[in-house]
């Protein structure tokens, strides 16, 4: 990744990638959930453990916390609270999604979460460097989580990058989840306006670490408030968000922080009222069938009808919000 987005949350095309966030505040992840060694061999795990081999690796010890699996070699303690955190996730996942009947149905294997002792096993698993801020991402083709004790050998660390690295991983369970309860297909043409905006619904809306979903996103809001005010980025037309994800993969970094607050606001906004939130089941449907982009508009305009009554409905909200 070599955008130093603070929020950094890009994607190439099948891995999803994420690193920074702006500090708000911390607020500590329990840790009491008992974990627990798996009694069964799984493929998933297994495919794993050859990566770690092949990597040079240490063998990765298993760890199961409700509908998560561990593959790691970080502390054990570091591990329990990247499981806590992604079921913490994934409650307030299921919570929000079936509130609002759209389709959010665990499966019978657990998700696969690879955590890693430090940057330098992380970027040995992943065969490439750590850009500068990665935090961890979400491997599509892999279906799983990655991330790393960011602390290294240290057991302490400064509050921001804790809390940086806490936002990370909600952000990106968040992706594993929507692409393996019926939301998402990992096989179709989603637009990033779809799969980024949902896991930015994820991400804590304010001082406290839990799960957003419902909750106002201050930090993309505060972003998406003053790029526009100060002119360093213009409001991206949603003609161009569904049609493309280029605006997620800009050269400047601003039209990349306000990419993904709009796709945030998208949600919100479709979410926030009746006629759109109706209308976001039929759309989805369509997006999960299809496997290139040729047909992105033509799916939006036969679920929401108007491309400008939604892009108008994202700028009342934005100024709802930001008024208040």
């Amino acid at each position: 990744m070599s955008l130093s987005d603070p929020f950094g949350y890009s994607l190439r095309r099948r891995r999803f990638l994420a690193s920074g966030f702006p500090a708000i505040g911390l607020v500590a992840v329990s840790t009491h959930s008992k974990a627990q060694e798996p009694k069964i061999a799984d493929p998933a795990v297994e495919t794993a453990e050859k990566r770690f081999a092949a990597a040079g690796i240490p063998k990765p010890a298993i760890t199961r916390m409700g509908r998560f699996l561990a593959v790691g070699t970080a502390r054990p303690d570091f591990t329990r609270r990247i499981l806590k955190m992604a079921e913490d996730t994934a409650a307030g996942y299921f919570r929000f999604f079936s509130g609002i009947r759209l389709p959010a149905a665990p499966g019978n294997d657990p998700l696969i979460v690879v955590v890693l002792a430090n940057a330098g096993q992380y970027s040995r698993f992943n065969g490439e460097n750590k850009a500068r801020n990665e935090g961890g991402h979400f491997d599509i083709d892999a279906n799983w989580t990655v991330t790393f004790d960011h602390r290294g050998r240290s057991r302490s660390t400064r509050a921001d990058l804790e809390r940086a690295n806490q936002v990370t991983m909600i952000h990106e369970i968040a992706h594993q989840l929507s692409f393996n309860t019926g939301l998402l297909n990992r096989d179709a043409d989603i637009p990033m306006l779809i799969s980024e905006g949902l896991a930015t619904m994820a991400e804590p809306g304010g001082a406290s670490i839990l799960p957003g979903f419902s909750e106002v996103n201050q930090p993309r809001l505060a972003v998406m408030e003053q790029l526009l005010k100060s002119k360093k980025a213009r409001w991206i037309p949603l003609t161009d968000l569904v049609t493309k994800d280029d605006p997620f993969d800009a050269p400047d970094d601003f039209t990349v922080q306000l990419a993904y607050s709009q796709s945030w606001l998208f949600w919100d906004s479709v979410v926030r009222q009746t006629r759109l939130r109706e209308k976001l089941g039929p759309y989805l449907e369509r997006v999960n069938s299809r496997r290139n982009p040729a047909k992105r508009m033509d799916d939006f305009v036969a679920a929401f009808g108007s491309v400008r009554a939604v892009d108008e409905a994202m700028a009342a909200n934005l100024k709802s919000l930001t008024s208040n």
